[in-house]
Formats: structure tokens, sequence, C-alpha cells
């Protein structure tokens, strides 16, 4: 494990502590994607996708269910799947299987005057770090998560900042739309942060499949089962496919 690993603000000691720290209900479907971001780190428990050299990761901070707190009006912490820091750099990472699309900021803001104030602190924590002011028209198209993912990573205020979408057995589908929602937010920061986009490819292994099938014919609570894969290692393995870095 690397020296530091945290469940939101508490340090840890093992793996197996840390998938307990979750809200049981996260692993009541087997196709949520913090199955395969934990399968990943447990093989590669001092996981940088070549952003850090391993002597850093050695000794870098690795929070699951990092928080971001809103500076404006009022509303729940921003939760970053995994945040990855170093003395001088941070890796925010999103990890992606079955999700739909998001809500884009548009329709996610609606006629709320909190939520408008919300944005504006999350606008206003990208803004500080990148030298790039932006407001509501220019990113009124883009996935209101990304907006917030982005300003969390740039919330540590690391020189070297970057925010990580993982994604799992993408469709061809889905990886245009997370690839040019990317690019678009790449062009607007004018490349001032890096973004990238990592698509993986999960090997299903018996239990896994079992899983599934259990959950298609009608099984709706598969914790327990999917807390021993991920203990036992019997769930899955991943395979990097492609590692890109988005740019304008």
């Amino acid at each position: 494990m690397g020296e530091g690993l945290y469940f939101k603000e508490e340090k840890l000691h093992s793996f197996n502590e840390l998938i307990y720290k979750f809200n049981v209900k996260e692993f009541k479907s087997p196709y949520r994607s913090t199955i395969p971001l934990l399968a990943l780190y447990k093989a590669q428990p001092y996981l940088h996708f070549g952003l850090a050299s391993d002597t850093e990761a050695m000794n870098a901070k690795y929070t699951f269910e990092f928080e971001t707190h809103v500076t404006k009006g009022k509303g729940v912490p921003s939760c970053t799947d995994l945040m990855i820091e170093y003395s001088s750099t941070c890796i925010a990472v999103e990890a992606k299987w079955t999700e739909p699309p998001y809500s884009t900021v548009r329709q996610w803001l609606g006629e709320s005057s909190n939520k408008k104030q919300v944005l504006e602190g999350w606008l206003e924590m990208i803004s500080t770090f990148s030298g790039i002011i932006l407001h509501y028209d220019t990113v009124a198209g883009l996935p209101y998560q990304l907006i917030h993912r982005v300003a969390s990573a740039c919330s540590l205020k690391k020189a070297n900042t970057s925010v990580v979408y993982l994604c799992f057995n993408l469709s061809d589908t889905k990886k245009e739309y997370y690839h040019q929602n990317l690019k678009l937010f790449s062009q607007i920061l004018g490349n001032n942060i890096n973004l990238y986009l990592g698509c993986f490819e999960i090997l299903k292994l018996e239990r896994q499949n079992i899983l599934e099938a259990n959950w298609r014919n009608g099984s709706r609570n598969l914790s327990e089962h999917v807390l021993k894969g991920l203990i036992d290692n019997s769930l899955m393995s991943i395979s990097q496919l492609t590692f890109e870095k988005i740019n304008c």
C-alpha cells in the first residue's frame, strides 16, 4: 500500500479496511464503477498512470472519496473518487463504467439562485488556479460534474494538476461523449490544466459473471458477495487500453 491511504479524512492501514469504509449500498450492484477502480488500485497500490515517478508514488497520499466543500451558497461536498497527492502534484480520478451522461450545467442550475452561487464558487476555484476567467455562459453546455471535479483538483493548488477520467469498457459512443467534453473544457481552459481520458478493459472472472447474472435476474443486494470478491481478487482483472492527454 502507499504510505498514505485515506477514506475522506481518515487514515487507513489496509485495502480491506478501505472497502468497508464505503457505504455498503455502494456495492449492492455489481456494475458500480467503484468496483473496477478498487480492483485496479488493489493490483497497483502505487497507481499513478505514468504521471509521477515510482519513487514519488510510494510516498503519495491516496484519498478515496476526497471531499471538496462548496465555498459559496449551500451544498454537499464534491466527492472525487480518488485523489492522488504528491508534494507538488495531484491527480483527481473520476471512475466511469455504466453511468449514463450527467446533467449539464444548464440543466443542473435551473432557476436556483443558491445553485448559481455554488457554481460561482467552483468557477472561482478553477479561475484562481488556471488564470482563465470563467462564466456561466462559457460552461453551460458541459457536464456539471466535470466542473466541480476540476475545481476539486484546483483546490489543492498544486503546481502540476491533472484530472483523469478513468473509463472502463467504454462503447464508442461513450468514449466520444467523454472525449468531446474533456476537449471542449480543455479548449476553454487554454490547456492550463491537464485533462486525461484513460480507457481500461475489464476481464470479468467467473464470480463477476455470476453476480451480473444474479442482478439481471432480480437480486438487488449483492454487497456481501462483491466485497468478498474484492478481497479475494475473484471478480475481475483490469488492463489499460489507451491513456490520452486531451488538448484543444
